[in-house]
């Protein structure tokens, strides 16, 4: 890949993390919120509203927030350690009740940093934060352990949205990574698309270009459980967005019996692994 087309794709997954916080902000609005991020609106800002205005409106986005949030707070106090990976500006550290012995670590390009102190002020974290400016297509554990992580102690690591930027070997690698570097009682909490999302006509410009190009595609995977099993984590368990634990009256109800297969591609699986 050129550096040209490198700095391309981290300028658009740090662009995404402006719309991510105003799906957040418009969320804080609504009488029935799911959550509500005072800060959202200002990381946002008039580029991030835009660009949330140019789609349809979304519920998943905020149903995957406050289901991340409650399988966070529902661990926090047997794990001290939060490692959101790819978190951008994400304001977990300030919003959530997190025990104020916990530490929460942030991993994410430098660049998606940008601002975001200047956002949240003199505003008092819950918890202990630490910014870590990694590449997470790369080595991005040594950073993370110079922060002061440690693999002793239990963690919940967060991939909210990441593994569509990632290649398969980075995704692979990221989340033997997280494994290798955790205590049994650790877990790992992510969202993965199913390979049917390829098939969408919004999806056929970018498919076409990167095959053109010669590119890996976005990931996805239609067998998510072997996924995390083969990078080492001992169990897991898969939600589809609309069953019971992941509904919240914002979708279309999912019989919980539905089992995590089926027969459709067409799937975004929300996973938690555990060790």
């Amino acid at each position: 890949m050129s550096s040209a087309t490198e700095h391309r794709d981290r300028a658009a997954v740090v662009s995404t993390g402006r719309w991510i916080a105003a799906a957040r902000a418009l969320e804080s609005t609504r009488p029935d919120r799911l959550f509500d991020d005072p800060w959202a609106s200002a990381l946002a800002g008039e580029a991030g509203k835009a660009a949330l205005a140019t789609a349809p409106y979304n519920p998943f986005l905020p149903v995957r927030t406050r289901y991340f949030d409650d399988l966070i707070l529902a661990s926090a106090t047997d794990c001290p350690q939060v490692v959101l990976l790819g978190a951008g500006l994400d304001t977990r550290a300030f919003r959530l009740p997190l025990p104020a012995t916990s530490v929460l670590y942030e991993v994410d390009y430098p660049e998606a940093f940008d601002g975001k102190d200047s956002v949240l002020g003199r505003s008092p974290a819950a918890c202990g934060r630490r910014s870590v400016a990694a590449d997470l297509a790369g080595p991005w554990f040594p950073s993370l352990r110079a922060a002061g992580f440690d693999s002793a102690l239990r963690t919940i690591w967060v991939a909210e949205g990441l593994f569509y930027y990632l290649t398969a070997a980075a995704a692979e690698a990221l989340i033997r990574s997280a494994a290798e570097a955790s205590s049994p009682g650790s877990s790992l909490i992510a969202d993965v698309f199913g390979t049917g999302l390829l098939d969408l006509a919004s999806m056929a410009p970018l498919v076409s270009a990167r095959r053109k190009a010669g590119r890996e595609l976005p990931f996805c995977t239609d067998a998510p459980a072997e996924l995390f099993r083969h990078g080492g984590w001992r169990r897991c368990g898969i939600v589809n967005p609309g069953q019971a634990a992941a509904n919240f009256g914002r979708l279309a109800l999912v019989p919980d019996d539905s089992g995590p297969g089926g027969n459709s591609t067409l799937r975004t699986y929300l996973v938690r692994a555990t060790l």
